[in-house]
């Protein structure tokens, strides 16, 4: 694919992900605007890998489990959210919360180390 057809896919892909984010902001605002703000903290994190924050694995390991814990607790606690059951059982929302920030921290360690013991 050459560069100019590249740019008019990355370009239809930025306007549809606006549209949705639109159109889902219409339906569900807190929702919208809790998936706005970890979208914008993820952008933030990955476009200055060049900071301090980067030098350890232990950092990167701990923001991926921060962030995996507030979009599960977005889905499951935001009153607007599709998914929204937190609400009437608090505790199994913890819960779910508590199990997928330790599956993603899990996960992000085994493939840190697989990284590291196919580099050795």
């Amino acid at each position: 694919m050459d560069r100019v057809a590249a740019m008019l896919v990355l370009l239809g892909l930025i306007v549809t992900a606006l549209l949705f984010m639109l159109a889902l902001f219409s339906i569900a605002p807190m929702f919208c605007c809790c998936l706005a703000a970890l979208l914008y903290a993820l952008v933030y994190f990955l476009a200055n890998e060049g900071s301090n924050f980067h030098h350890a694995q232990e950092f990167e390991n701990r923001f991926w489990t921060l962030l995996a814990v507030l979009l599960t607790a977005a889905v499951i606690f935001v009153k607007d959210s599709p998914f929204c059951f937190g609400d009437q059982r608090r505790g199994l929302g913890m819960f779910v919360s508590f199990i997928v920030g330790c599956a993603v921290h899990v996960f992000d360690r085994m493939m840190h180390r697989k990284e590291m013991s196919q580099v050795v």
